[in-house]
């Protein structure tokens, strides 16, 4: 079942509950209070009548020396029965517990007649009969020598069937008001739902794929901040999602590269092998195969330790930190770096002492240096700059060059693996579009971060800082 059908069924059965409660109670009460009233009125009529019937007694100046007194009595009652109103009926009840004139209704019984008399003036008994409900008094008589008490039975029927005109009606307005406070019951039901409603079927749409799907309800009420709180988590979802298709992009992309990286050379060497096959008494051509397959198995070589490199740096122990100092490190650079490779960096230390990896921290600024000669290529006048300087406690390393620079559209992905901006020029230089990404990685095995900044036409600047290194004596020790 719903919610809002709940709801709606909740409702009713509370407002039907308070119906049926407040109209029984009303109509109780002013029952209660309409009996009363009778009763009161009742009890007084039976005074007078009781009065009355006393007189007609002594008003015989025989009867207290008649010794059948209780026919007398029957026939004074039977007398004042008979001048009575319609709408009583009248029992005398004399002191030798024997009716000597009974007129009320049959289920009125003689052991009741008994108990009624016995119960004294005031008494009363509701008594109902053939579909009419009696009113029963009791009220001791004031014979001399003789005890007599008299039973009257009012009709009082007039009372039940008001009460029952009552309850129709009662009945007729709770089934209009039940009718239309159901029908208000479940308009309120769903409306007060149909934000949930709407945050069950965005749900739905979102765990169906649609991840783009907000809510947005402005009720000003704990739901509002129910829908903040599910927008900011389909957010949440839709930027997670996003992370992760990215992800599984570029690691298509990665895989693709590192494919196309593989088989391009591959292809080539065994073109060239196989003609060495074909014409083995070429001289020239042996020489120029052996010197492209030679130079290509070089660049697989180089590509294969790049990727061990990087994939190595995810290890808990891949750093080996030791203190060493800027001019030592730009010393283990300059001593790799291709013996052609042109221009020459300009270094500027500082003498500072950093506790880096050496072998990774050198490779790092090697690769740097490296790819700021190839962005130097063909463009006269060009420079490279290798320089370390101390700022705010930090040990900054900066690779500058004035070459090509790299577009901007180019500069957030230079870090990932086998991008390269210019991929015919890149290969043409034995590059793999692997050396800034292993860079990147270096730098953040080191709490580092790789910052680029490039114009297009102009050069590339590219800084990464270290804390610098400070012994601590024997003495502060």
């Amino acid at each position: 079942m719903k919610f809002s059908s709940k709801l709606s069924l909740g409702s009713i059965l509370l407002l039907t509950a308070g119906l049926s409660f407040s109209g029984l109670a009303l109509i109780g009460c002013s029952f209660a209070g309409s009996l009363h009233g009778a009763r009161t009125a009742l009890q007084a009529r039976q005074t007078k009548e009781v009065h009355a019937l006393e007189r007609l007694i002594l008003s015989d100046n025989g009867y207290n020396a008649r010794a059948d007194r209780n026919y007398l009595l029957a026939t004074y009652a039977r007398q004042f029965a008979a001048s009575a109103q319609d709408d009583s009926r009248l029992c005398l009840w004399s002191g030798d517990n024997l009716a000597v004139y009974n007129d009320l209704p049959l289920t009125v019984n003689t052991a009741l007649q008994k108990e009624y008399a016995a119960a004294g003036a005031d008494a009363w008994r509701i008594v109902p009969d053939s579909g009419q409900y009696y009113l029963v008094l009791s009220q001791p008589m004031n014979l001399p020598g003789q005890r007599a008490d008299l039973l009257c039975a009012y009709d009082i029927s007039y009372l039940f069937a008001t009460r029952l005109t009552q309850l129709r009606l009662w009945a007729g307005i709770t089934l209009l008001l039940l009718a239309a406070g159901s029908a208000a019951a479940v308009w309120f039901s769903r409306k007060l739902t149909a934000p949930l409603s709407l945050l069950q079927t965005a749900s739905g749409q979102i765990a169906a794929g649609d991840y783009t799907r907000r809510t947005a309800l402005a009720t000003g009420d704990e739901l509002a901040a129910l829908s903040a709180s599910f927008d900011a988590m389909a957010q949440a979802v839709e930027d997670k999602i996003a992370a992760m298709d990215d992800t599984v992009q570029r690691q298509k992309d990665f895989i693709a590269a590192f494919t196309h990286e593989i088989k391009t050379p591959m292809t080539a060497m065994l073109g060239y092998a196989d003609l060495m096959r074909a014409m083995p008494g070429d001289t020239e051509l042996q020489q120029e195969s052996a010197a492209y397959i030679y130079h290509e198995t070089q660049r697989l070589e180089l590509l294969s330790r790049r990727l061990l490199a990087l994939l190595g740096l995810d290890a808990e122990d891949a750093l080996q930190p030791e203190a060493i100092t800027d001019a030592e490190l730009f010393a283990l650079v300059l001593r790799s770096l291709p013996k052609d490779a042109q221009p020459l960096p300009t270094v500027q230390g500082c003498g500072c002492t950093v506790q880096v990896d050496p072998s990774l921290w050198s490779d790092l600024l090697r690769n740097l240096v490296l790819n700021a000669q190839k962005a130097c290529r063909g463009k006269q006048g060009s420079a490279v700059f290798l320089r370390c300087c101390v700022q705010d406690g930090q040990a900054v390393f900066t690779v500058t060059d004035t070459g090509c620079g790299i577009p901007a559209k180019d500069l957030p992905r230079v870090t990932e693996a086998f991008y390269m901006v210019d991929k015919s020029r890149a290969r043409a230089a034995g590059g793999s579009g692997i050396g800034l990404a292993l860079c990147a990685r270096i730098a953040a095995a080191h709490g580092a971060t790789l910052h680029i900044a490039s114009t297009e036409g102009q050069g590339t600047t590219v800084t990464a800082a270290v804390p610098v290194y400070k012994e601590v004596s024997a003495r502060e020790g």
